[in-house]
């Protein structure tokens, strides 16, 4: 989601702060849009390590083909992945919709929570090996209505809402990523870590860390940054006239 409005406000604080980047997009890297974008972040923050790699989230192999990549070159060091695909509204209230189907927007939904799933699977041994000194974070951006899905009917094993509401949907869809990334903060604190153990001064004997305090130096969190105009308002009133899928003239209004 590097490309995304939200996306590229990220890119902008992160090359501001001098920080190497990889930008993921599912066109491929010589795309114009892509280049100008890329050259003018280089250009206005005097930061030449920005880069873009193609990888389309909806489709696994392409995942798998950029993960291998990056696992197999000379520099695999990563200090945080941030995924931000999960964050852009998906589905339009129904006065507005034109040819996106609800069945068309679960299956976007779904596709976008694999992906995260999946690169993140992939890339955990590459996060494991780091030093335990550095501090690694994976950043899930969400959605704001998660809010809408957290009422009674919420349910362990998770299960879709029956309900037509799209809010109740995009709340679930939410949510379901948070849950994992609590899940995958849970996993990181019950492996075993490297620990600096520490000695009393003028004595031999070790003493023994406590294995309560024992915690990951990999953070996962999930953040939301509220309600935007671009990512939330836009595509729920169908008001993206860019949209391969078509627009609502009464959206845009």
């Amino acid at each position: 989601g590097g490309f995304t409005p939200t996306g590229l406000t990220i890119l902008q604080s992160l090359a501001q702060r001098g920080a190497h980047i990889i930008a993921l997009s599912p066109h491929p890297i010589d795309f114009p849009e892509i280049t100008i974008i890329i050259s003018l972040l280089r250009a206005n923050f005097s930061n030449e390590e920005i880069y873009a790699e193609q990888c389309d989230l909806a489709s696994p192999s392409s995942i798998r083909s950029f993960c291998t990549r990056f696992l197999t070159g000379a520099d695999q060091r990563i200090d945080a992945i941030i995924f931000a695909h999960e964050y852009q509204h998906v589905g339009s209230v129904a006065p507005l919709r034109r040819t996106q189907t609800l069945e068309d927007a679960t299956s976007r939904r779904e596709s976008e929570s694999l992906a995260t799933f999946l690169m993140t699977t992939l890339l955990l041994p590459a996060l494991l090996v780091a030093p335990v000194e550095r501090d690694i974070r994976v950043i899930n951006v969400v959605n704001p209505f998660y809010a809408a899905a957290a009422g009674p009917s919420f349910s362990i094993p998770f299960q879709a809402p029956k309900s037509q509401s799209i809010f109740l949907h995009e709340g679930a869809h939410s949510l379901r990523t948070t849950i994992f990334t609590r899940h995958l903060q849970r996993i990181l604190d019950a492996l075993p870590t490297a620990q600096v153990l520490k000695t009393d001064e003028g004595s031999s004997a070790i003493s023994v860390v406590n294995p309560k305090s024992q915690k990951s130096n990999i953070i996962a969190v999930s953040v939301s940054p509220g309600i935007s105009r671009l990512d939330t308002i836009g595509p729920l009133l169908n008001a993206d006239w860019t949209s391969s899928s078509g627009y609502a003239t009464a959206g845009v209004v």
